[in-house]
């Protein structure tokens, strides 16, 4: 079975055929079965906390939004993703998963807790959520991973940094739509354009892992 996800590039529909069980998880990259590199208990924390956080604001303020973890977004022919948290409209969920629980639109923010892959989280997948039209995209870096692997950092970060990007038209030749990010430390305010009246400070949302 392995070498046969290794050597076969799928679509999304013949992913979704296959039966790969529950552990690890997997995504699909240009066809090509990946498996998901398992989270920390951290990060877990980190996780859950923010969606019930996330969720309350929303209700709190009728945002009429729904908070997901770990949802699947088709985002190409060969391509899915399933980012640590999601935000979106209830009516565009109910619409899009009547049949099955995947987003073939995208949501309207996009957040991840970095981890050791902060490559792709800095670097790729705002490529693919911008391609995709996140509005908008958090990237949560807790700094969490260091003790045990101190050299797996973006070297930019010096201090657990929340970073929301926007989605704008891009001046590149190469691409459509870009991030235009501005990060957040210690007790900034997270500032998202879907949650106006958010409390949260980048230093209690780093302590939700902790808890």
């Amino acid at each position: 079975m392995t070498a046969q996800l290794e050597f076969h590039r799928y679509t999304v529909a013949e992913f979704f055929q296959l039966d790969l069980g529950e552990s690890p998880e997997y995504e699909l990259r240009d066809g090509i079965v990946t498996p998901m590199a398992e989270p920390s208990g951290q990060h877990e924390n980190l996780r859950s906390e923010l969606l019930v956080e996330l969720r309350l604001e929303s209700r709190r303020a009728d945002l009429g939004f729904l908070v997901h973890p770990k949802p699947v977004l088709a985002i190409g022919p060969r391509d899915t993703r399933k980012p640590d948290l999601i935000v979106v409209d209830k009516e565009v969920w109910r619409r899009q998963t009547e049949a099955e629980a995947v987003l073939r639109e995208p949501p309207s923010i996009v957040i991840e807790v970095v981890s050791t892959n902060w490559e792709d989280d800095y670097r790729n997948k705002p490529l693919w959520y911008a391609a995709f039209g996140v509005s908008e995209y958090w990237i949560i870096d807790p700094l969490y991973y260091l003790e045990r692997y101190p050299g797996r950092k973006n070297p930019k970060i010096q201090e657990p940094t929340i970073s929301v990007g926007s989605l704008v038209s891009s001046n590149s030749i190469l691409i459509e739509k870009e991030y235009q990010f501005k990060s957040f430390t210690g007790s900034d305010r997270i500032k998202s354009q879907f949650f106006p009246e958010l409390t949260l400070s980048v230093k209690q949302i780093v302590a939700l892992g902790e808890e």
